[in-house]
């Protein structure tokens, strides 16, 4: 029997029917096709982001699977972020201080306050700015296309942005017109203690007693002298503390000195210091007799055993005796305290009432010694060293003994 027509055409039909499909497609079209392409056909294609957004997807997905890399990204935009606020800030601060310093009239303390605040707002922001692990200055040797475009500063441009700012500060205050009141000097103390640029503290508090005041309404301007001896001229004990910090972290001892000299040792202080908390003391003193003398006339009421006089005479020897004897011992107990001493205390020999004037400087001049020292109780007394032997030198000139033998531990 012979075939038919449809099973020849069967028969001339390739065994692979694959190749046959191939071949039926359009030249265009033909690919090879896997098994792992057969697979997927079943799948839903799935839609192509539009055009340009799927480098950053791609972008997106390979920073995030390199956690260091994406926080370097992150770290470096921050950082020229905040360098770019450093630099407004500071140009902010500049503006505000050259504005007063060429004008020829005194300026007011809240316009000298806003220029020192801005400088100290700069200085937080410099400050914080060398303090980051990945500052703009190290985001420059590894990026120049961004040194170019001027988005981080050079190595170097942090150090002369903090010297330039230390000396709009330093020449704000130096300005004759401007008038150092105590606001003035302690945002003055606090904007070079961010800066780290404490050199000028002796000199700042020599101006705030020395520098002459300006005469309001005098074109030109006018100057009287200042007295250096008046209450006015002593430095506030939180401005000389905050000082004698800046001075000590500086790790510079003829600094620290200076400025205890300046601050603590002015007459100026010690003045100030009788005035304001000796001089109540005194007044109640003073008034002391006449209050007992009126207690004493109303208690002689209360008895008929004796004249009147005699009671009231003999009711205001004793309660005037009772608070002189209660006052001396208060005296004496205030001035001769020692408990807060820890490495400096004073001569023998030194008046109760130098000791009192002068324990503010004492203290400041423990600090100093405890700085320097060794911070171990047992090895206290065997630090050596000219630093140290100065030291000791330069306090025992001031009536003050360094580690005091019978005070050291195990010397009792």
């Amino acid at each position: 029997m012979k075939p038919t027509n449809l099973s020849l055409r069967r028969q001339s039909k390739p065994v692979c029917q694959l190749c046959d499909y191939i071949l039926r497609q359009p030249v265009q079209r033909r690919r090879f096709l896997t098994s792992s392409t057969l697979y997927k056909t079943s799948t839903p294609r799935q839609p192509q982001p539009p055009h340009g957004l799927y480098p950053r997807l791609v972008a997106r997905k390979s920073t995030s699977a390199n956690p260091e890399t994406f926080n370097s990204t992150i770290s470096g935009h921050s950082s020229t972020q905040h360098a770019s606020e450093v630099s407004i800030e500071l140009e902010k601060a500049s503006n505000l201080v050259q504005a007063i310093l060429k004008s020829t009239a005194i300026p007011t303390e809240e316009t000298t306050l806003s220029a020192l605040r801005a400088c100290e707002s700069a200085a937080h922001l410099l400050t914080d700015l060398n303090q980051r692990p990945n500052n703009a200055s190290s985001s420059l040797s590894t990026n120049p296309t961004s040194a170019v475009l001027g988005l981080h500063p050079p190595p170097d441009t942090t150090t002369a942005q903090t010297d330039y700012l230390s000396s709009l500060a330093y020449s704000l205050l130096k300005h004759p017109p401007v008038y150092i009141t105590p606001s003035i000097l302690s945002a003055y103390i606090t904007t070079q203690s961010i800066l780290h640029r404490p050199a000028t503290f002796p000199e700042a508090f020599s101006l705030y007693a020395r520098k002459p005041i300006p005469k309001p309404s005098t074109s030109p301007i006018q100057y009287r002298t200042q007295s250096t001896t008046a209450v006015t001229a002593a430095i506030p004990s939180p401005i000389a503390a905050a000082a004698l910090s800046a001075a000590i972290a500086a790790r510079s001892l003829p600094l620290a000195l200076s400025v205890i000299e300046t601050s603590y040792r002015a007459p100026a202080f010690r003045r100030a210091k009788l005035l304001r908390k000796a001089l109540p003391p005194l007044v109640g003193a003073t008034l002391a007799p006449v209050a007992a003398y009126t207690l004493a006339s109303q208690l002689s009421m209360y008895q008929n055993t004796m004249d009147g006089s005699t009671a009231t005479m003999i009711a205001f020897a004793g309660i005037l005796t009772y608070v002189s004897a209660t006052a001396t011992i208060g005296v004496v107990a205030v001035t001769t305290a020692n408990d807060q001493m820890e490495r400096v205390t004073w001569a023998t020999g030194m008046p109760l009432r130098e000791r009192w004037l002068r324990e503010e400087e004492r203290a400041a001049i423990d600090r100093v010694a405890g700085a320097w020292g060794f911070k171990e109780l047992w090895k206290r007394g065997e630090e050596e060293g000219e630093d140290w032997e100065f030291l000791r030198e330069w306090i025992g000139v001031r009536g003050m003994v360094l580690d005091k033998t019978e005070l050291l531990e195990g010397m009792e």
